[in-house]
């Protein structure tokens, strides 16, 4: 069986493991090269180092390098497990990399940015939460616990959390709903918590630009994760314990979320109240 043969059986893998689509994109992205060197050398550990060595590290900066790294281990995981290879991939680490501070955004900016409108409260929602872009995309009315004041999020992975959010925030959100959201036609036809003028969920780059278009007018141009790391950055300046944050933001491992700070100890819950960000 070739490569790309392979490669489709993986990636068809992960779509009955109910990866998310973007999980999934990016996987296949990553792969491309791959695929390309491996067409016409056989899949072997000193050709594999090779690729490695020769196309990604030359190529790409260290924390792409690491992403691709992370998506190969996967494939060849799969291939050990149905006997397509034996190539022992345990010694495949990650490059090194020196963890940059994410940039930063002054909280004066992004107040100003919030609004009672719907992009407005997209800003808010976003900022208040720490959800990711396609987390926003894929939240549903039926997502928000509006009496307990948290939002239930599916993840990376498909996995599951629930985070709180302020009750400036969900009162914000009611609001959105009972008003602005029905001015919108079709809207009743749509479970999704955000949606376009012709009543259609967002698409990440769709939703993605009604933020940065919101941030261009005060003279600041972000990039997608900005809010996501600035909620972190502040929770944490307002005394929030790394663990909590790491719970909020789902980071399976902490040592993603340590960029922001050094560990305390706090409840989630009871970090975030006592935080009140939004103020």
């Amino acid at each position: 069986m070739d490569i790309d043969s392979l490669i489709d059986r993986f990636i068809f893998s992960l779509q009955t493991k109910g990866f998310s689509e973007n999980t999934i994109s990016s996987y296949a992205a990553d792969l491309k090269e791959f695929s390309k060197f491996f067409s016409k050398r056989d899949l072997t550990k000193d050709n594999l180092m090779e690729f490695i060595e020769n196309v990604l590290v030359n190529r790409y900066k260290p924390s792409t390098v690491n992403r691709k790294l992370s998506s190969i281990r996967g494939f060849l995981k799969f291939l050990l497990k149905y006997g397509h290879t034996d190539i022992d991939y345990s010694d495949l680490k990650n490059i090194k990399t020196k963890r940059v501070p994410p940039d930063y955004i002054p909280f004066e900016v992004i107040k100003k940015a919030i609004g009672e409108d719907r992009d407005g409260l997209i800003v808010r929602l976003m900022y208040a939460s720490g959800l990711r872009i396609s987390e926003i995309v894929n939240l549903k009315i039926s997502d928000i616990m509006f009496e307990s004041g948290f939002v239930k999020v599916k993840g990376k992975g498909n996995k599951e959390r629930f985070v709180p959010v302020d009750l400036k925030t969900i009162n914000a959100i009611r609001h959105y709903i009972e008003s602005f959201r029905k001015q919108i036609k079709g809207y009743a036809n749509s479970d999704y918590l955000f949606i376009s003028n012709r009543g259609k969920p967002f698409s990440r780059q769709g939703l993605w630009k009604i933020i940065k278009k919101r941030f261009n007018r005060l003279g600041y141009n972000i990039h997608p994760h900005m809010l996501r790391h600035m909620f972190a950055t502040h929770m944490i300046e307002n005394g929030a314990n790394i663990r909590a944050v790491q719970e909020m933001l789902g980071h399976e491992n902490i040592t993603t979320t340590q960029i922001y700070t050094d560990i305390s100890d706090n409840a989630v819950e009871d970090a975030f109240r006592k935080a009140d960000i939004l103020k």
